[in-house]
């Protein structure tokens, strides 16, 4: 069975990845899912079984591995780390190792092509521009907009990826497989460039630039330092300071940034089913227990018990 082979992509007992008889898999490494030629039978996603626990979960979950969901049709909303997304026709998004995920709503015709690298088998970042593109506009968003004639281009390397891939006689796999992953991580550079420098120019000032790179020392550093102090002097700046340029750029204060990140985690970590109270204290670097459990119940409203069992 297809998802007794993918223990190492699960995180947190997410395990609601859609496959068919046309997807491929890579030595555990590479998936590629999901109909791009538009010739089999749409499948209701909501009420398969197989995807149904994560579709309709209200609860997030943590994902361990790089994934790219590009949308042919339908309709899905989707919650990652703060940020909500809605997928349509020629949305694609991407979304990093250890962001936490949840999906919010899904139409019953919604169609997803949908590609899932195991830890250390990401894109490649040989070309130093393409990477800083990359890294630019992830950190302003993650869903990337197509047009028509774009999304086909995406869909003609998947293809051609998958051809090979599916050839039983086809010996080269690991070297294609990195070629064609060059040449779609060319693609999207290709296609961020101008939003990264659009909104570059539109986005200049230095307080926006400062929000940036606290966010960016935010999502590395939030499961172990939760001080607005620990940032600032990341940033060279005081931390009253600091709180007043993000308040100015985002309306919310630094201290409320953090807090959401730690809440975020915290929730996906008790949700999982894998770790106890007193685990996630400690994975999330409370003193114990009890600091733990008045840190997250002034935020959310309940105990980390009380929001684990419920």
């Amino acid at each position: 069975m297809i998802m007794a082979r993918l223990q190492d992509l699960n995180a947190l007992n997410l395990a609601a990845i859609p496959f068919g008889e046309h997807d491929c898999i890579f030595e555990n490494r590479f998936i590629l899912a999901g109909d791009m030629d538009g010739t089999k039978p749409m499948r209701d996603l909501t009420s398969d079984p197989t995807t149904r626990h994560f579709l309709t979960s209200p609860y997030p979950f943590k994902i361990q591995f790089a994934m790219i969901h590009l949308c042919l049709g339908g309709t899905m909303r989707v919650r990652q780390n703060l940020s909500e997304y809605e997928l349509h026709r020629n949305s694609l998004l991407v979304v990093m190792p250890g962001s936490i995920g949840q999906c919010l709503e899904i139409s019953s015709d919604c169609r997803i092509v949908f590609i899932a690298f195991a830890n250390g088998f990401m894109f490649p970042e040989e070309n130093s521009e393409g990477a800083l593109i990359v890294r630019k506009f992830l950190a302003r968003q993650s869903l990337l907009e197509l047009t028509d004639a774009q999304t086909d281009e995406v869909l003609a390397i998947l293809r051609a990826l998958r051809d090979k891939l599916c050839r039983p006689d086809f010996r080269f796999k690991s070297d294609v497989l990195k070629g064609y992953l060059q040449v779609l991580y060319g693609e999207i550079c290709q296609l961020m460039a101008p939003l990264v420098e659009a909104q570059d120019a539109r986005q200049g000032s230095r307080k926006r630039q400062l929000f940036d790179r606290f966010i960016a020392e935010l999502r590395q550093h939030y499961a172990t330092e939760r001080s607005v102090g620990f940032y600032a002097d990341r940033l060279c700046l005081t931390p009253k300071y600091l709180s007043q340029v993000i308040h100015a750029v985002s309306g919310r204060y630094a201290g409320d940034w953090i807090r959401d990140y730690v809440i975020l985690e915290a929730k996906a970590l008790l949700k999982s089913g894998q770790y106890t109270v007193q685990q996630v204290a400690d994975m999330l670097n409370f003193a114990n227990q009890s600091f733990f459990g008045v840190y997250f119940k002034k935020a959310v409203g309940c105990s980390p018990t009380a929001y684990k069992d419920s």
